[in-house]
């Protein structure tokens, strides 16, 4: 299966070029395009879908456009963006799905502290360490997005799309959902289309 994706930013399109192909397994070619921000994506992702559409090489069959939804219920937001391609009249010939995602990325990625130190040791930065000063909730928090970066910080490791994708080609996708459950969703829902 080709697959699109259009992302909000470069730190989302970095995380989810790693994350999806773990998910569903049987895309063999990923087109990803981010909006430069949230508040471009909402004005912006018809573009990308029509660009999408015009090349007949990347012979899409399903594009995903994922968003935050800065932690409020996503149905409202994704139907929102339901009804800018319904009003635009444009028709793309493959399947879209809208994701209002309740978790920041960063939520996801704090998961799994060992993918961290693992990129952290791929690196050649101090993978050993102990946190100092951090404290990790059980469950995705608004506080999220500082402690990862504290976190990548005392790992030697900047806070960079390039680290984002590799901590996510690493992280345990159990332990993302068992942190974050809207994740246990987005997965059943990419596999399902």
């Amino acid at each position: 299966m080709n697959a699109g994706i259009v992302v909000e930013g470069t730190f989302d399109g970095a995380t989810y070029r790693r994350l999806i192909p773990r998910i569903r397994k049987d895309i063999s070619e990923l087109q990803v395009r981010q909006c430069g921000g949230k508040h471009r994506l909402k004005n912006v992702f018809l573009d990308r879908l029509e660009e999408f559409h015009r090349n007949p090489a990347w012979n899409i069959d399903v594009a995903c456009v994922i968003r935050d939804s800065d932690c409020d219920p996503p149905e409202q937001i994704e139907k929102q963006l339901q009804k800018v391609l319904k009003a635009s009249g444009f028709k793309p010939k493959f399947h879209v799905e809208f994701f209002a995602v309740q978790c920041m990325l960063e939520s996801w990625l704090l998961s799994d502290l060992a993918a961290i130190r693992s990129v952290a040791g791929t690196r050649s930065k101090n993978a050993e360490i102990e946190l100092q000063n951090i404290n990790i909730a059980p469950q995705h928090s608004q506080e999220d997005k500082n402690v990862l970066r504290r976190v990548l910080a005392q790992y030697g490791l900047p806070a960079t799309p390039p680290v984002y994708g590799a901590v996510a080609a690493l992280a345990n996708l159990t332990s993302i959902g068992n942190r974050c459950g809207y994740f246990r969703e987005f997965v059943s829902r990419i596999r399902a289309i």
